[in-house]
């Protein structure tokens, strides 16, 4: 997001603003670069180059290039260094195949633990993607909204499961903003799954949330078939 804060839930599930480093700011902005495909797969990224266009030192951008690695957002190759991560539609279909089998039971189990005060946190996720048109910022507060849900759900290890498969998919949903009326719709599914974990219906909150990856797999179809 842009300003001087970023959007965090603290431990009573309310959000709050946090100062950022100048390392959080470049690994934001070239995160935002990647996801919203001003800076496109197979890139290569040369630190230098990135320190002298942000007007910081290389050390803030090599510490961001590393976290991005870590998101599957970049890889470091030899000869070249980092380069942009390159989809393909295998990876795309392994990632969805794992989260469904994953997200669904989280948010039935998150509905079972889910607060008034998580809501509320979770509602003025959904009001700030309702109103956000980049994309680049619109995944990060997408991936804030759904981590936050299965967290209360799962167990610690399962949680950092469903983090790196939500990391790895996050270039894919960037490749779908062409799909007609795509963070409209996927925006409705996550007013499904507010309803649904507002009526502690943990039937309705799996099926929305499976209903939401599908919808998903649909828009971002087009664009993989263009990376077999």
């Amino acid at each position: 997001m842009s300003g001087p804060g970023s959007w965090n839930l603290n431990e009573s599930g309310s959000i709050s603003v946090a100062r950022r480093t100048t390392h959080e700011l470049v690994l934001e902005l070239l995160r935002e670069k990647i996801l919203s495909g001003e800076i496109a797969p197979g890139s290569h990224l040369v630190q230098s180059e990135l320190a002298v266009e942000m007007d910081v030192s290389t050390t803030p951008v090599r510490e961001a290039l590393r976290d991005l690695a870590s998101e599957g957002l970049v890889a470091f190759e030899p000869l070249r260094g980092a380069v942009v991560h390159e989809l393909s539609a295998s990876e795309f279909e392994e990632i969805y195949e794992a989260r469904m089998l994953l997200e669904p039971m989280a948010a039935r189990r998150a509905a079972g633990h889910v607060t008034p005060s998580h809501l509320k946190s979770f509602e003025e996720l959904y009001r700030l993607m309702a109103v956000e048109k980049h994309v680049g910022r619109w995944i990060q507060l997408n991936r804030e909204f759904h981590i936050g849900i299965y967290e209360l759900g799962v167990s610690p290890r399962i949680a950092t499961v469903i983090r790196m498969l939500q990391a790895a998919s996050m270039m894919y949903i960037g490749v779908a903003p062409s799909a007609p009326g795509l963070l409209e719709n996927a925006n409705h599914g996550h007013k499904d799954i507010l309803d649904a974990l507002s009526a502690g219906d943990a039937d309705a909150a799996a099926e929305a949330t499976l209903s939401h990856l599908k919808w998903t797999i649909r828009a971002a179809s087009p664009a993989m078939s263009e990376n077999p």
